[in-house]
């Protein structure tokens, strides 16, 4: 797990800037999708902590209205810089608090009321650590809320002209990108289904309170490419992400 890890921090940190605007709050991933949900009824006065915080751009997205306190985790020393610089005000009132860590690592934190992820859960190879910890930090009542690749996305592509569902489903093993995103880095992603999401959540303790795969609605947000993994014409057949909204009980 330590490899799976440590490879993903090097290519996180060779990759950073192309993530400056990744898809962050009010959105939960590309396409545009998720800002019409709700999913933070209330952000004045309330404590969060983000799970790979990137850049930082969606804990700007809170302080701006309001928030008491945002902890933010990423993996990335290089992204957690651009976090620093993009919020450095914030982070001068002791509003925000960058932590540089792994997921799979407990914290030392006061209870938040708010855990959040946009695009960073589906990276642990050890979910069940991870959700504990992140069990751990919420006060009674608390919000998790997070998002992630839909499943069935990842398993369709484009080839010969047209969409082909290329890896079963129902297989949920461990798949290593060679030269993700720029030369010499691998990505390592485990997929998995989405039932086996929903046991975890609730072998974690979590009530779901909503489940959502939405439609694309801003795709300009996307590849005008059928080639392409986020591509207009792929989302537009299959939903790209899946959202989770969990209480902890």
């Amino acid at each position: 797990m330590d490899q799976i890890i440590n490879e993903n921090e090097k290519t996180w940190d060779a990759v950073a800037d192309q993530f400056l605007e990744a898809s962050a709050l009010p959105v939960w991933g590309p396409f545009g999708i998720g800002d019409d949900l709700n999913l933070i009824p209330q952000i004045e006065g309330k404590r969060f902590l983000e799970i790979g915080c990137g850049s930082g751009r969606s804990i700007k997205y809170l302080t701006d209205r309001g928030a008491q306190k945002v902890h933010g985790l990423d993996v990335s020393s290089v992204q957690l810089v651009e976090a620093a610089r993009f919020n450095k005000e914030a982070i001068d009132q002791k509003k925000v608090e960058l932590i540089k860590g792994r997921m799979e690592d407990l914290l030392s934190i006061d209870p938040v009321d708010f855990v959040y992820s946009v695009y960073a859960i589906g990276w642990t190879p050890d979910p069940e650590t991870t959700l504990k910890n992140i069990y751990s930090y919420l006060k009674p009542g608390g919000s998790f809320v997070w998002s992630w690749d839909h499943s069935f996305f990842t398993d369709v592509l484009y080839e010969d002209g047209k969409f082909v569902v290329k890896y079963p489903y129902h297989e949920e093993v461990l798949h290593s990108f060679k030269n993700w995103k720029k030369e010499g880095s691998t990505a390592n992603i485990a997929y998995r289904k989405t039932s086996t999401w929903f046991k975890l959540l609730r072998d974690t303790g979590f009530e779901i309170i909503g489940y959502y795969e939405p439609a694309p609605k801003d795709l300009s947000r996307g590849f005008d490419d059928p080639t392409k993994y986020y591509s207009i014409q792929k989302a537009e057949k299959v939903p790209s992400t899946f959202i989770f909204s969990c209480k902890k009980q």
